[in-house]
């Protein structure tokens, strides 16, 4: 149980590379396509969904992480190298936040300088949303991130070698002051980067939202990958029908916390009236946006919500496949429904760009997971609390 298998080392070669291939032919094809059509702008719109998207999965896996450090649980162990696996990536979306740096003249109109010149709320605003704090926070927000996931990672690997049970107290240690830190950064963020492509709205639970947003998609990410893994030793002992059962229970709690966040706010800013606040509703309530809108509450909802409802669907790893990725593309519905209205004013366009570019993005983010994840073992190792686990099992 301590190193993988040759087979399933050859099993995750052969999807990286798929990834590789279908994520590098998908993103270079939607920005070539974007160059022929001259609609840059559409481009830079799918690549910020696509971002935010495997962003926000990142983000939430050392969401749970930490977490899992803290409370433990059985539903942890089996997924702790796959948590640890996406957190190594924030280097690489370090880079991969460039474009977004080239495309905001594209995305956020505040960063023009006439259109601020004529505009007293943008002016107001100024002292906040300028391109150089932009860029400082950004940079801000990327060392934090790098900072605590590779120091989290740093201790399970000396964990592994040494078993030395202080490295628990000093994750802990970590873990409690970073998940703070992990909800501020990642709120300002979603601020920063989404919200901000409609500077004239505001809303202090966007923060909130967009985390809940992400953990029902990382989760749903988790579930596709064990029921990969699942077919392999040591997780075809350890992720049975009762883990998935737990991830399905999670899936569940996402589902309902992000309709409880959606409704709140918009009974909210309903309620209050106030134009400067209830027109980002009327934006997604009339020129063909308010069929998305239908589309999103039916789907991200109420039909996720009456299919994990079910006890044995959670607890069947294929049929529970299904709903998370169903439930992933009803995410990338729901990215597409915060971004895009505020950057079209001409009625409700998808181009083929809003599904090729995430896609592509979402296949080149997985290419380096799987890359971490095929380096170390699958589990733990040397780990008391996961001994135990292994022990109650056997």
């Amino acid at each position: 149980m301590t190193t993988i298998s040759d087979h399933l080392t050859e099993q995750l070669n052969g999807l990286q590379n798929k990834a590789l291939i279908v994520g590098l032919f998908l993103a270079i094809g939607g920005f070539g396509y974007a160059i022929v059509m001259g609609n840059m702008a559409n481009f830079y719109q799918a690549y910020l969904i696509g971002y935010m998207i495997i962003t926000g999965i990142t983000l939430v896996c050392m969401f749970f992480f930490m977490l899992h450090q803290l409370v433990g649980g059985r539903w942890g162990f089996v997924i702790q190298r796959l948590l640890e696996a996406a957190m190594s990536t924030f280097p690489v979306l370090a880079i991969l936040f460039i474009p977004i740096v080239l495309g905001m003249d594209d995305l956020y109109h505040w960063t023009h300088e006439e259109v601020v010149a004529n505009d007293p709320i943008l002016q107001h605003k100024a002292p906040y949303l300028n391109v150089s704090f932009f860029y400082i926070r950004a940079v801000i927000y990327f060392l934090i991130w790098i900072g605590i996931s590779t120091l989290l990672i740093k201790w399970s690997n000396a964990m592994d070698e040494s078993g030395d049970a202080s490295l628990l107290d000093k994750t802990r240690d970590v873990c409690g002051p970073g998940m703070v830190v992990f909800a501020l950064t990642t709120t300002f963020a979603s601020f920063d980067w989404i919200m901000s492509t409609d500077p004239h709205w505001f809303s202090t639970l966007y923060g909130v939202i967009m985390i809940v947003d992400a953990g029902g998609a990382t989760i749903s990410f988790i579930i596709i990958m064990m029921a990969y893994l699942r077919h392999h030793d040591p997780m075809a002992k350890l992720a049975d029908s009762e883990r998935f059962y737990d991830w399905g229970k999670l899936l569940l709690t996402m589902t309902l916390l992000w309709f409880y966040m959606m409704l709140s706010q918009f009974l909210i800013i309903w309620a209050t009236n106030l134009p400067e606040e209830n027109i980002w509703y009327l934006h997604r309530l009339q020129g063909g946006w308010e069929w998305v809108s239908i589309v999103l509450v039916l789907g991200r909802f109420i039909i996720s919500f009456f299919l994990l409802l079910s006890i044995p669907r959670k607890r069947n790893p294929r049929r529970l496949t299904r709903v998370a990725v169903f439930i992933l593309v009803m995410h990338l519905v729901d990215i597409f429904w915060h971004v895009a209205p505020n950057l079209q004013h001409n009625g409700f366009h998808v181009s083929i760009m809003d599904v090729v570019v995430p896609i592509g993005l979402g296949g080149i983010w997985l290419f380096f997971v799987i890359n971490r994840l095929k380096k170390r073992p699958l589990v733990p190792q040397k780990d008391p609390r996961f001994e135990k686990l292994v022990a109650s099992i056997s």
